[in-house]
Order: C-alpha cells, then sequence, then structure tokens
C-alpha cells in the first residue's frame, strides 16, 4: 500500500500545472482589458492574434484540468504504482508547459503542426492514468 507522500511529485505536478492556469486566467483578463475587450468574451478566431492564442490556451486547460485531478486522484485511490504516476503526471505537466509555450509564440501550423503534437502528447499521459486505474479496479 502507498502512502500520500508517496504521490508527492504527481500532486505537486497538478498543482503547478493548475497555477499555470491561474496565471493565464489573470493574463488574459488583463490583455483584453488593455483592448477595451469584455470581461469573458472571446477574442475573435484569429491564430495571429496573440490575445487569441493566450485566451485558447488558458480556456484548454481549463477544460483539461479536471480530468487530470480525475485521473490522477482515482490512481491515488486505486493504489496504482507511485512511481508510475508521478512519471505520467511529470510528463503530463511538462507536456502542458510545452503546449502553453508552443501555442503563445504561435509556433507551426495552427492545426496538426507541433501544437497538436505537445497536446496529445499530454492527452496520453491522461488516458495512460485513467487506463491504469481502471485496470486496478479489475
Amino acid at each position: 500500500m502507498e502512502n500520500i507522500s508517496d504521490y508527492a511529485l504527481a500532486i505537486i505536478s497538478l498543482l503547478v500545472f493548475v497555477l499555470i492556469v491561474l496565471l493565464q486566467a489573470a493574463m488574459t483578463g488583463a490583455a483584453k482589458a488593455k483592448v477595451g475587450a469584455t470581461p469573458g468574451s472571446t477574442p475573435k478566431e484569429d491564430y495571429e492574434n496573440p490575445l487569441y492564442r493566450l485566451n485558447r490556451s488558458h480556456q484548454n486547460g481549463v477544460e483539461n484540468m479536471s480530468a487530470a485531478a480525475i485521473a490522477l486522484f482515482a490512481c491515488i485511490l486505486v493504489g496504482v504504482a507511485s512511481f508510475w504516476v508521478n512519471l505520467l503526471m511529470l510528463l503530463f505537466l511538462l507536456g502542458r508547459i510545452a503546449y502553453v509555450v508552443v501555442y503563445s509564440r504561435s509556433m507551426g501550423n495552427p492545426t496538426q503542426g507541433i501544437r497538436t503534437i505537445v497536446y496529445v502528447f499530454s492527452w496520453a499521459m491522461l488516458v495512460i492514468l485513467c487506463v491504469m486505474a481502471i485496470w486496478g479496479l479489475l
């Protein structure tokens, strides 16, 4: 049986991801205020617009946050080996950091480029965590 402290790296990875999303929220709000956009509004869909990319990157983080938390805590509750949970959550976090950098700097093609690759990488870490939790319940 694993102790909760055995999952410290995984929990810290999730919390750092949450902090990144919260920072993006503040940055998005400030950027919208600077251009006179209404709080909560969605910028015009234009990949060349840095505000659009920042907003979408933030929204994508919000969309993935609950899945990451559920996958992580399901693994902890089921008792999935902490080594794998820590590794997969760290890789998830690194992928999310790469996603934010790639998206904010407009690197690669708007679709099917490096942004898609780093997104799918992070997504795959969550899928693996979910499968491991399910497997642990069988």
